[in-house]
């Protein structure tokens, strides 16, 4: 009954995640998320009660990936410039596996209340945190002379800035790559490590 009750429960907020990320709070449906999740509206509220509930879950578990995404490569015991690699890789990766997160977040943070509420309890924290482990690193680097000199808050803000800008301007990127398929894959990997090398040219001495 139990492996039921959360098959059910994931089934509905895998529904929830697609709907929010594609139409936002405000345009989204519960009767469209229960019809895709293959469960009655009735059932929905039953595990969720809410609108409101359903997309804070959905919205926690985004604002979290992202967390975990700057803490987790920014923390690592690695040589400084192979972590800035694995910490652009890491958050390229994600987007590619929600390529609508980016407008996601933005546009919650802009228009609904409790996405701006989850950001400045589960995201904020962790990215300035993040700045600061970052910058922890970055300083020694640039005291032993191996790295160029550069604010740690302005070394993140272009790498994920540069990851976003693939992703937001992707409807406009396919109009002139032609890429499809395989061959579209292969270009966004080639897309990841020239915002990699970019990265790295900008603290190389």
């Amino acid at each position: 009954m139990k492996e039921e009750t959360s098959n059910t429960e994931q089934s509905i907020l895998k529904s929830a995640e697609k709907e929010f990320l594609k139409k936002g709070f405000s345009g989204s449906k519960t009767t469209e998320i229960a019809k895709e999740a293959g469960v009655t509206h009735a059932m929905l509220h039953y595990y969720f009660r809410t609108k409101e509930n359903l997309f804070n879950k959905v919205f926690e578990e985004k604002a979290k990936q992202l967390a975990d995404t700057f803490l987790s490569r920014v923390d690592e015991s690695l040589p400084f410039l192979e972590k800035i690699k694995c910490f652009i890789e890491a958050h390229f990766d994600l987007l590619t596996a929600n390529p609508e997160l980016p407008l996601f977040i933005y546009r919650e943070i802009l228009t609904n209340e409790c996405g701006k509420e989850i950001c400045r309890k589960t995201l904020f924290p962790n990215f300035r945190l993040a700045i600061s482990l970052l910058d922890r690193s970055l300083q020694e680097e640039i005291k032993k002379g191996t790295v160029r000199p550069v604010k740690a808050e302005d070394l993140m803000v272009s790498a994920i800035s540069l990851n976003i800008f693939v992703f937001v301007a992707n409807p406009l990127i396919q109009l002139f790559v032609e890429e499809k398929g395989e061959e579209y894959h292969q270009y966004m990997e080639r897309r990841k490590q020239e915002n990699v090398e970019i990265i790295l040219s900008r603290l190389r001495k």
